[in-house]
């Protein structure tokens, strides 16, 4: 297994990067995305056409992320008119249209997928290639996190935070709630996309399969048992993409009491009943939003002014 290491810290940096974009949508917003996958793969999808089609690396990632992007445009429309499990439904069908429709189309490969996309720093030694990557897949997950915390300050985050709060209130204080959604769906799929384009690079080939539900769930998951906090939903998507990574090596250990069928119901089972625990528990997660309000509680109450409630904000 210790081999698989860096494979394993690569994957999971990766996912905690994806995880920090769909945060940004459901933890900071209340945009219920089940479709988050779909823009993994464009991402994905994109650099990968891109690159084997003669466009230097530089210009193919920013791209794909753009594609990204864009590919959201449709999704934020419906978004500012739809909420709660309405949307839900939506964004899954969008993700699963997508998805076959990336399989079955000729110029993507269909089900073979895209092989030969290039893999930067490939000509090095597998030691070497591997550190190289959990250190790309680190700076990856430090730049999501940056650009995150952009959209979460200021007067941006305070809107958001109200339309996460209560977005009829919002809309009635004038507050453009529809924009506002549609900015953080196209936010978050860029990012999302971004880190599909690192993950084709690193992985070599690209399928529709690897883009299925189960990503999304295995984000969510980790969101839920993390927190919604900038460090519980990137932490808590790591954290499960490892242990989905790490239990396949079991074997390596001299535990063969599963078959590998076994085994990988067996993390499902395991995952289920850590999110059972969890909502039980503790339902904001381990690392949850920490209102500012509650933070400034001991100060203000030293002082005879009165004070203005507002919108709570998180800054986590």
């Amino acid at each position: 297994m210790t081999t698989y290491l860096p494979a394993i810290a690569t994957i999971a940096l990766l996912y905690g990067a994806l995880g920090l974009s769909l945060n940004l949508q459901v933890g900071r917003t209340g945009v219920i995305n089940f479709g988050h996958v779909a823009f993994f793969g464009v991402g994905a999808y994109g650099t990968a056409l891109l690159t084997v089609n003669g466009v230097s690396l530089a210009l193919a990632i920013p791209l794909a992320a753009v594609l990204g992007g864009l590919a959201a445009l449709p999704l934020g429309w419906v978004a500012a008119r739809l909420t709660s499990h309405y949307l839900a439904i939506v964004t899954i069908a969008f993700a699963e249209a997508l998805r076959v429709l990336l399989q079955n189309l000729e110029v993507t490969g269909g089900p073979s997928g895209i092989v030969g996309v290039p893999r930067p720093f490939g000509e090095l030694e597998p030691d070497a290639f591997s550190a190289v990557w959990v250190v790309l897949a680190a700076c990856l997950l430090v730049l999501t996190y940056a650009l995150v915390r952009v959209a979460t300050g200021g007067l941006l985050g305070l809107n958001l935070a109200a339309i996460r709060e209560d977005e009829p209130a919002s809309a009635m204080l004038g507050r453009g709630v529809a924009a506002y959604k549609t900015l953080v769906l196209v936010w978050g799929s860029v990012l999302a996309a971004l880190a599909g384009a690192f993950y084709a690079h690193w992985i070599g080939f690209v399928t529709a399969e690897q883009f299925d539900p189960r990503v999304t769930f295995y984000i969510w998951a980790g969101i839920i048992i993390g927190g919604a906090s900038h460090a519980g939903a990137w932490l808590g998507a790591a954290a499960i993409a490892a242990v989905f990574e790490a239990t396949r090596f079991l074997g390596d250990f001299g535990i063969t009491v599963f078959t590998e069928t076994q085994l990988a119901s067996l993390r499902w089972i395991v995952i289920g009943l850590i999110l059972i625990v969890t909502m039980r528990v503790r339902p904001e997660g381990l690392l949850p939003l920490r209102p500012r309000h509650r933070l400034r509680a001991d100060a203000k109450s030293r002082t005879p002014d009165p004070v203005v409630k507002g919108v709570p904000i998180s800054d986590a």
